[in-house]
């Protein structure tokens, strides 16, 4: 009997967080971008980009990504979501390329060109986002550094923002991210199976700590945030059905930090696409006022 347990406990694991997994969800909709975007981003793809490589100092998986040069003394560091790689962010680097900034884009564990089995729901990817900032440091020492995070990137960033982090870290914007990994995956267990999960949630946590090294609770939000002292943008959608907006909620009055909130009535990281001025002008007012 115990074996069985651990069985489906490893098969549900794997569900959760092999490579390619579509545990949070399948493809992503088609939303029509409002007019000029896809333009700006075919036009920022053509753009000269230097392939960097590194070695996560968590499991000494080899992680890529990809650095555009702006002429700026500041620089983006997109960190994607859940399941996809780093062009899922194009029309978000497009932006920040627009707005005169340096960007590096990565492709996290376990997705695009980098290395990995296992997807770590923000945690794996924060402790390798604290190498990509090294490494950025290591080409541009005095650079101001943004970290920007979409879905599951969003809570790497905010994870991130718990930790010791070098004054040039200036400022974190988060799109779409949610309070924790046990919240958000027994928000889908209700959602999509109709059941609450949590026991099953804990039991896969286990094998996750034996398997990928780290236990889900691990990667808790909030309780990153309440150690947070670097100003966040906190950017949701109303109609977002793969993170509620009721998590925004959360997280954006936790802490003792410097913070501005940006709503739309956008889908799943789809704010920008839909809402792109005003997207734009809360991103603009927000770096203007702390960098």
């Amino acid at each position: 009997m115990l074996l069985l347990v651990v069985l489906i406990l490893n098969a549900l694991f794997l569900y959760l967080q092999k490579r390619g997994s579509k545990a949070l969800g399948g493809t992503a909709p088609q939303i029509k971008r409002d007019p000029g975007l896809d333009e700006r981003t075919a036009e920022f793809l053509k753009l000269k980009k230097e392939t960097w490589t590194i070695k996560s100092k968590f499991n000494d998986n080899k992680l890529v990504g990809w650095f555009t040069e702006n002429d700026s003394d500041t620089t983006v560091i997109l960190v994607h979501g859940f399941a996809v790689d780093h062009t899922s962010l194009d029309i978000h680097a497009q932006l920040f390329n627009h707005l005169g900034y340096n960007v590096l884009q990565i492709d996290n564990q376990a997705a695009g060109q980098s290395e990995g089995k296992y997807m770590g729901y923000g945690y794996i990817e924060s402790r390798d986002l604290l190498d990509w900032i090294d490494e950025l440091l290591k080409h541009r020492a005095n650079d101001k550094i943004i970290l920007f995070g979409a879905s599951m990137g969003a809570a790497t960033v905010m994870l991130t923002s718990g930790e010791s982090l070098p004054d040039n870290v200036r400022a974190i914007i988060e799109d779409s991210g949610y309070t924790s990994v046990e919240d958000i995956l027994s928000y889908h267990c209700q959602k999509r199976y109709k059941i609450k999960g949590r026991v099953m949630i804990k039991g896969a946590s286990m094998i996750s700590k034996f398997r990928a090294g780290f236990f889900y609770g691990q990667a808790d939000c909030q309780k990153a945030l309440a150690k947070n002292h670097v100003p966040v943008l906190f950017m949701h959608g109303k109609n977002d059905f793969t993170v509620p907006i009721e998590m925004e909620k959360k997280l954006s009055t936790c802490g003792n930090f410097s913070r501005m909130v940006y709503d739309s009535l956008g889908v799943h990281i789809r704010s920008y696409y839909v809402d792109s001025i005003k997207y734009q002008k809360t991103v603009e007012n927000f770096l203007a006022r702390y960098l």
